[in-house]
């Protein structure tokens, strides 16, 4: 599966709606590509991202705290 196949089974997830009350509809408009306004599907991404360019596990969680401290 490429990147984009598993970033968009991923936004299938019933759980991004009920715990990160994001709407359905916002969800059909997510890509990898464009920056989204929910962090928490950027988080996703660069885990996706990492793990298709082999990055370690401590690389991509560093990608994310710095992420996260940009909040």
């Amino acid at each position: 599966m490429r990147a984009e196949e598993i970033f968009i089974e991923v936004l299938k997830a019933p759980e991004l709606q009920t715990i990160f009350m994001i709407p359905e509809g916002e969800l059909i408009k997510e890509s990898m590509q464009d920056k989204s306004d929910y962090y928490v599907i950027e988080i996703i991404k660069e885990i996706i991202r990492g793990v298709e360019s082999h990055k370690s596990k401590e690389q991509i969680f560093q990608i994310i705290q710095k992420q996260i401290m940009q909040l």
